[in-house]
């Protein structure tokens, strides 16, 4: 028995120390960074993956597709209130304003439209702020508008 058990020990010396010294090797020369640096992005895009879909399910507030919905509404809201009162119009407007700060919120976007600018300055921000959502992704547009048949 002691015969096999020293037989096994010098077997696996032979086998594992050639290739222990060609695996550290390879480790001291670099022949593996690159597979361990993809390895590691790989990781850490998974982690990422996984840290994302875990805040998605538990979102908290409304929806950023329900907000946008909510903004293409009332934008076609304000487009067609000329013949309403001045009233109902302030009122879509600071509905549209109210929403536009809550998803500029949401997407880390700048603004002014919590200011005291009224009127044309006013006008020109939200037209901005419409602009930069529309960058960030956001459809506001009719797509078909502008479009041939």
């Amino acid at each position: 028995m002691y015969q096999v058990v020293l037989g096994g020990i010098a077997v696996a010396i032979m086998v594992l120390v050639p290739i222990l010294s060609v695996v550290f090797y390879d480790l001291v020369v670099g022949r593996w960074d690159g597979g361990l640096r993809r390895w590691r992005e790989r990781r850490n895009s998974a982690a990422a993956h996984r840290q994302g879909v875990r805040e998605l399910r538990h979102q908290q507030g409304v929806p950023i597709e329900q907000l946008a919905a909510d903004l293409r509404r009332l934008r076609a809201i304000l487009g067609s209130d000329s013949h309403k009162s001045a009233a109902h119009q302030m009122g879509n407007r600071l509905a549209y304003d109210k929403l536009l700060i809550q998803v500029c919120e949401m997407l880390e976007i700048e603004h002014e439209l919590d200011g005291d600018s009224v009127g044309f300055e006013r006008d020109i921000e939200r037209i901005r702020v419409e602009a930069e959502l529309e960058r960030a992704g956001l459809i506001l547009t009719d797509r078909r508008f502008g479009q041939a048949a």
